[in-house]
């Protein structure tokens, strides 16, 4: 709903979010989206949110705020992002009286003393959030001077320069609880926290920290999210004891550590952690204690896409133990398993599960399993959500042994899998009258008279069938448009036998087609939508990065390391780096159209895992096609390994052979060529 009896800029948007008292109206204006602006509009009465994101401000002062000053506006929040900010006035926001959140990341051109300065004009009263990342920050010991008496409660410093960190250059905040960070250069002997006794929320990830820091030395007592993930820590053998006066502390954060021991009761003097993520962990040779997630008061815990796989109860370098993984949290209602390797063939496996009693919510997806285990959901009287998406189910029909006293189930998530037919023995009548949802998209039903008890359900159920609209056969016909009748299928053994022999020549033939075209229909499909949304080309002026970077997770390490440091960091060229410039909860492929538009030139980090990321080839796909339809950018591809011609697909191997790339080798003379050849492309495009 737009703003009524108003006009709002061309160039922006202006409409409300939220329902009742908790309504807010916000203006836009996204200069990646409609043209970059040099000066800010007004906006319509009432509006209490601007986001002026991605133009060309350059001079942020008192003038330049007057369109949304309190002569005109009553703005609470601020969103000036990106918009190529090169000087800051020192009364800059001397009008912004009703000021409470700022958000002036990615302009990092500000001279720090005058942004300290500029702080001194905030309001008093009202101003409490921070946000300032990606700004090349370094020293800032003395930034939040100009801002005493001020009840700050958050400060975000996201992906900035810092590499010392001090508590007491933020002690006159009595009222800041939330400290995000992340992604800087912060390590332990640089790193002190008294001052900040009043914190809860506290993100330290991506910081070259080698060990758990002293918490309770400094006074964090009152913690009670802490994010330690994808840091340099390497054992937690010491969280016991270093933790042992975060007693508040309900969510613990240890994403992508390269530790190799879980050790027995590790958890266990948490006494409030409600939730624990272990997530990628990425040690060689794992073990998991017997008793490593003893925990009475964990409720949730994640231990999502590890290196250990759940098969055996011993292997070569790593152990599980099975019998006692669980045994000691038993208050689990929330478990998330996805993305390993289990066998559930073996009892002992299955078994490990039997403590957890109190389970509601189930996540076992990715695990390439092609059946839900028999006598194994009767273990969670209290399951109310399981998610088994994306392995390789097959078509089941003892639904009474795997449902087995299934009572308080509610939500059924089966989709991407490999069920071809639902019939009245795949799930009991009891356990469907329950469900509140149920989502089997993305799987291939056979479309016979086998599946016209399914076709009867769907017509009279109560229960959400999520995506029921997009459920195909497998000639490719929508399964809502098949209606088969009693009539129809007397003749069935007829009807099957005509139907095989086309079916399977079908399901080949458009296997094989949409196998091979799946990247291309894939960006035809964004190709539409991003018109009907209507996307435009922009000029090279308009250009926020030099390049665009692709780059598959497990080679990031390499593109911060190394490309980043010496690239952007030395050489000054900004890189769109997806880790740090998408926005959170914006579509992922609108992230990519809408970055890479942004950019001059696309460099592609080729590498065995390459290949087989998804998202790499839909990126790869999107460049191709402005490279080859629009000629708006260049592509120089950058080999970070030999590359096994196994790993290939076509487009790759189109680029290796017709491209000049750059190879990058540990060699100091090949090294500086490799360096000497991107520097070029990028100066020359």
């Amino acid at each position: 709903m737009v703003l009524s009896n108003t006009i709002c800029n061309n160039h922006c948007t202006c409409r409300h979010k939220g329902r009742g008292k908790n309504r807010i109206y916000v203006g836009t204006c996204d200069g990646s989206l409609k043209g970059e602006l040099t000066y800010i509009p007004k906006f319509p009465n009432g509006t209490s949110k601007v986001v002026f994101i991605n133009n060309g401000l350059q001079i942020l002062s008192r003038e330049s705020l007057r369109n949304i000053s309190s002569m005109h506006s009553h703005i609470t929040d601020l969103n000036l992002k990106y918009n190529k900010i090169k000087s800051i006035h020192n009364n800059a926001f001397s009008d912004m009286l009703w000021l409470c959140s700022l958000d002036i990341s990615g302009n990092d051109q500000i001279n720090s003393s005058d942004l300290a300065n500029s702080f001194n004009s905030l309001p008093k009263g009202y101003i409490n959030t921070l946000i300032l990342k990606s700004m090349k920050l370094k020293h800032i010991d003395d930034l939040f001077d100009g801002l005493k008496g001020c009840k700050i409660r958050t400060i975000t410093l996201t992906n900035n320069d810092i590499e010392t960190f001090n508590g007491k250059w933020f002690a006159q905040f009595q009222e800041l609880i939330i400290l995000d960070i992340n992604w800087n250069k912060i390590s332990n002997r640089n790193l002190k926290f008294k001052g900040l006794s009043g914190l809860t929320w506290l993100h330290l990830g991506d910081n070259p920290i080698s060990e758990i820091p002293a918490f309770c030395d400094d006074g964090l007592f009152k913690l009670t999210t802490l994010h330690l993930s994808h840091t340099q820590i390497r054992s937690v053998a010491e969280l016991k004891e270093k933790f042992r006066c975060l007693q508040s502390l309900k969510s613990l954060y240890l994403n992508e550590l390269e530790i190799n021991n879980l050790h027995n009761n590790t958890f266990s003097e948490l006494k409030s952690l409600k939730e624990l993520n272990l997530m990628k962990m990425q040690g060689r040779s794992l073990e998991i204690s017997p008793y490593a997630f003893n925990s009475s008061s964990l409720d949730t815990l994640s231990f999502y896409m590890t290196t250990i796989p759940f098969y055996h109860v011993v292997r070569k370098n790593g152990n599980v133990f099975p019998a006692n993984t669980f045994s000691q949290c038993r208050n689990i209602i929330a478990l998330d398993l996805s993305h390993n390797v289990f066998n559930f063939t073996e009892k002992k496996i299955r078994d490990m599960f039997k403590p957890l009693k109190n389970l509601q919510r189930l996540f076992l997806e990715h695990l390439q399993i092609t059946y839900i285990p028999k006598y194994f959901l009767h273990h969670f009287p209290k399951l109310r959500k399981l998610s088994m998406a994306k392995n390789k189910i097959v078509p089941w029909t003892d639904g009474t042994l795997t449902f087995k006293d299934v009572k308080s189930l509610q939500i059924l998530n089966l989709e991407n899998n490999r069920i071809s037919m639902i019939s009245s023995k795949s799930i009991p009548s009891n356990v469907l009258d329950n469900l509140k949802t149920i989502d089997l998209s993305n799987n291939q039903f056979t479309c016979s008279c086998d599946l016209l008890w399914f076709r009867d359900w769907m017509k009279s159920t109560k229960v959400e069938i999520k995506n029921a609209k997009t459920y195909k056969c497998d000639n490719s016909k929508f399964l809502n448009k098949y209606n088969p009748t009693p009539e129809n299928c007397k003749n069935i053994v007829l009807i099957i036998a005509v139907s095989i022999g086309s079916l399977v020549g079908v399901i080949l033939f458009a296997t094989i087609i949409v196998y091979f075209c799946r990247w291309r229909i894939r960006f035809q499909l964004y190709n539409i939508r991003s018109s009907y949304r209507n996307y435009h080309k922009l000029t090279q002026n308009n250009c926020v990065y030099v390049a665009y970077v692709i780059y598959c997770y497990e080679d990031f390490t390499w593109v911060k390391n190394k490309l980043i440091k010496e690239i952007e960091i030395e050489q000054g060229f900004k890189l769109c780096i997806p880790h740090k410039y998408f926005e959170v909860g914006k579509v992922f492929a609108d992230n990519i159209v809408d970055h890479m538009n942004l950019s001059k030139t696309v460099i592609p980090v080729f590498s065995n895992n390459f290949s087989k990321n998804e998202w790499c080839l839909f990126q790869l796909d999107v460049a191709r096609s402005k490279l080859t339809k629009e000629g708006s950018l260049k592509i120089l591809p950058v080999m970070l390994e030999e590359g096994e011609f196994k790993n290939m697909n076509a487009a790759i191997y189109s680029f290796i052979k017709l491209s000049n790339y750059a190879a990058w080798s540990e060699d100091s003379n090949a090294k500086e060529l490799f360096w000497d050849k991107i520097k070029d492309h990028l100066k020359n495009v």
